[in-house]
């Protein structure tokens, strides 16, 4: 069966300049996916797909395949998922002959992630067929039971003030309802994706229809300063 891990590394960043090779704990950050991915029992091809030379030679050295540079119009701030992944599928096929049966995402901006996690959702997709994807998720710490929409065009005289409508309505003013007797919600942490090649090609999709969670306790994404700070000092922890 071949599984392959794609980790998605464009050289542009405005929250934390280039940090998908960013210094942290002696390493570039997508060292350490490149690293989770290569452990992996199941993994048995790692590429990265890149718009950058420089990032393609640290990921070189680092043992992932770099077959292509990612194009320009697939690097961009609101470049989607789906067309990245397409691509790199695509690109393998028809240069190739390579089909992947499974791919697994590893955001390079998750530099401290479990193998046990990657082999346990590649496990729970090769079991059942039926199943489209699996998705890494972490209790939210926010409740959008609690949370609001703007009515835009609504707003009163005064800056601030704006008419506002509930994010959900299923439940009855559950705005107002105590915290505890809320359901509790998970949202998905960009740790590990798990897909067929199916959802892309034939749903036009990144997930499917038949979408399994994978609960993780830990969410070390990183987006910001502070997150890269909070990361590192895990790191130095650890090593």
């Amino acid at each position: 069966m071949n599984i392959l891990a794609i980790i998605p590394a464009r050289s542009g960043s405005k929250s934390v300049p280039h940090k998908n090779i960013r210094d942290i704990g002696g390493k570039p950050m997508i060292a350490y996916s490149i690293s989770h991915a290569l452990s992996s029992k199941y993994i048995n091809r790692v590429i990265v797909s890149t718009d950058s030379e420089e990032y393609a030679d640290i990921a070189r050295k680092y043992g992932a395949e770099v077959p292509f540079i990612r194009p320009a119009e697939y690097a961009t701030d609101t470049a989607l998922d789906i067309d990245v992944f397409r691509h790199a599928l695509t690109y393998l096929e028809e240069k190739e002959g390579y089909q992947a049966d499974i791919v697994v995402q590893l955001r390079p901006t998750y530099p401290i992630r479990r193998v046990e996690d990657i082999d346990a959702m590649i496990d729970i997709c090769m079991k059942d067929e039926a199943i489209d994807s699996v998705r890494s998720m972490s209790k939210a710490t926010e409740v959008p039971y609690k949370m609001w929409l703007l009515d835009e065009g609504l707003a009163f005289k005064e800056d601030k003030c704006v008419r506002i409508r509930p994010l959900i309505t299923n439940i009855p003013e559950c705005y107002n309802m105590p915290r505890q007797e809320l359901p509790v919600v998970y949202y998905q942490n960009a740790c590990i994706d798990v897909f067929r090649p199916r959802v892309i090609f034939d749903m036009n999709s990144m997930s499917g229809k038949h979408i399994v969670g994978y609960k993780m306790e830990e969410n070390f994404d990183i987006d910001t300063e502070e997150e890269f700070l909070r990361a590192k000092e895990q790191l130095t922890k650890t090593l």
